[in-house]
């Protein structure tokens, strides 16, 4: 796989992420913007910035030359598996989220009955695909420096949303899953 080969893959997984989050946008929370509080739209924002503009710049025009690493074809071939591994994690999120005014429940179905926040796995399996696909240090690390903001910004405040919702029926999920990375049960 060339660079250039690798810029327009990266390409074809934005879009494939984008269309991903689009099939099921009806289900998820984020449409309702009367939620959507600063912290929301400016980690939205910033995501769009290091996730899409950047690799965008990076594969269409030469201003972020000077960042680009030693190109490894191996490293582009893995960020193509991982980048689909991403998309595929991205679109179980969104296709099995059941919002939360739809129901009494969290969502414990499809890929919630092993991960808590698949939405955060897919970012960070996405970001980790977006480096080895652009093998440029700005817009890789520009992704992976966004999502470590959103996760930790983000995972506590909906840990503790789910803890004063659920009571104990979220604590024993959290008991049985993973926060991103599905739990693995120790007997």
């Amino acid at each position: 796989m060339t660079d250039k080969f690798a810029e327009l893959t990266l390409l074809v997984l934005i879009a494939g992420a984008a269309l991903a989050l689009l099939s099921n946008a009806g289900k998820w929370r984020i449409r309702n913007v009367h939620q959507w509080d600063n912290e929301i739209v400016a980690l939205t924002v910033i995501t769009l910035i290091s996730m899409v503009g950047l690799p965008l710049i990076d594969a269409t025009l030469p201003w972020l030359e000077f960042a680009d690493l030693r190109y490894y074809n191996e490293l582009a071939w893995s960020g193509l598996f991982i980048g689909s591994l991403g998309i595929w994690l991205l679109y179980r999120a969104t296709g099995d989220y059941i919002a939360p005014n739809k129901q009494r429940h969290f969502a414990r179905r499809g890929i919630y009955r092993f991960i808590r926040y698949p939405f955060y796995s897919a970012l960070l399996v996405l970001v980790l695909a977006q480096l080895m696909l652009t093998q440029n240090w700005l817009a890789g690390m520009a992704g992976l420096i966004t999502f470590v903001l959103v996760y930790y910004l983000r995972v506590p405040r909906e840990e503790e949303d789910g803890l004063e919702k659920y009571g104990h029926h979220y604590l024993e999920y959290m008991l049985q899953t993973g926060d991103i990375w599905p739990r693995v049960p120790l007997k």
